[in-house]
């Protein structure tokens, strides 16, 4: 038999009255007062989980309810009619140190490797699933975002334009891509000589660019680089990192701001986001294929980024290095690849 005392409520005022309960391996159980004798079996109660060393509650079939601080004889109950098993040995981890220090790190590891890898994958396959329509839907509105924010028309002769848009389109008709390019030329004083992607099949680029390329082989090569973080939907994933990341941590913190504001924010993560190295070779990796494919020099190629890295372009709120990254290592695994083709 265990015994407890403690205080029982009726549920139908607030008046308490001290009782001692008796629990027998038959499963009955005998509630005494002074004024109250009552039976019920270990079946018809409900045992509240324990909470620190807080009052224990022990409901009753009749809305009735038992109190006591005794928590060590109602784990003595639970453990030998097998009731709340769960909720008591919470409890033990809940109170030691080690088990908690080893419940931290496991959530860390968890969360880091979450983020780290299962975030990545997951953002792939979902940018594999999207529908054409509204991926392109994604880059017109991230390209009026940014027509309002940061760009201006192109100050490039209309004659020079349309030389360039028509020897683009002669190389994408040409070439084995799954989208129809739209080549945006665009003037920018933030962002100096600078080429962007945008979901869909958007290449925009600035006047800058156009202005530090010797030759035009050079501008077609950092537009075959954007065409790549399309082909590779770089920045539809960028976005669903991102996404998934801002709900994975709400979920986990609670915020659910984070969530209702992603919506506002999806032209900045396109603009503003820095590519990862594995995103930035397969886009390299593309470009040389291409630049190939058309009997350009891959020279060129590292001719442009060379140029892209010197300190005259880099006086810009958001010059080519804040969203392509790591450039030496660029430039030596491109000849690499040169070498080996």
């Amino acid at each position: 038999m265990i015994k407890i005392n403690g205080h029982y409520y009726n549920g139908q005022s607030s008046a308490r009255i001290p009782v001692t309960v008796c629990f027998y391996r038959s499963g009955e159980v005998l509630i005494e007062g002074e004024t109250l004798s009552l039976k019920t079996t270990i079946d018809q109660l409900s045992i509240a989980p324990r909470l620190a060393n807080t009052h224990r509650n022990i409901f009753l079939s009749n809305c009735a309810k038992l109190e006591t601080d005794d928590n060590a004889s109602v784990d003595r109950v639970c453990h030998y009619f097998e009731k709340n098993i769960i909720h008591v040995w919470i409890h033990k981890l809940e109170k030691s140190w080690s088990y908690a220090l080893i419940a931290l790190i496991t959530t860390v590891i968890f969360v880091w490797g979450s983020i780290e890898y299962g975030v990545p994958i997951a953002a792939k396959l979902a940018a594999n699933n999207v529908p054409y329509s509204i991926e392109k839907h994604i880059g017109e509105q991230g390209l009026k975002t940014l027509d309002k924010w940061l760009f201006s028309p192109s100050a490039i002769d209309k004659t020079e334009q349309l030389r360039l848009q028509n020897h683009f389109k002669q190389l994408v008709l040409t070439s084995k891509g799954q989208y129809p390019y739209q080549l945006m030329l665009r003037s920018s004083k933030q962002m100096g000589a600078n080429a962007l992607a945008l979901p869909g099949g958007i290449i925009i680029m600035t006047d800058g660019l156009f202005e530090l390329a010797e030759n035009d082989q050079q501008i077609i090569a950092v537009l075959a680089h954007e065409a790549g973080h399309i082909e590779h939907q770089h920045g539809l994933r960028s976005l669903f990192q991102n996404s998934i990341t801002a709900l994975f941590m709400a979920g986990v913190l609670g915020d659910i701001t984070s969530i209702t504001s992603l919506s506002v924010a999806l032209p900045t993560i396109l603009v503003e986001n820095r590519y990862s190295r594995e995103f930035e070779q397969e886009a390299d990796q593309y470009a040389v294929d291409f630049l190939q494919t058309h009997n350009i020099e891959a020279r060129q190629f590292t001719r442009i980024l060379t140029l892209l890295e010197q300190p005259t372009n880099s006086d810009y709120e958001f010059d080519y290095l804040s969203s392509h990254p790591a450039m030496h290592k660029r430039i030596k695994t491109i000849k690499a690849i040169q070498e080996l083709e």
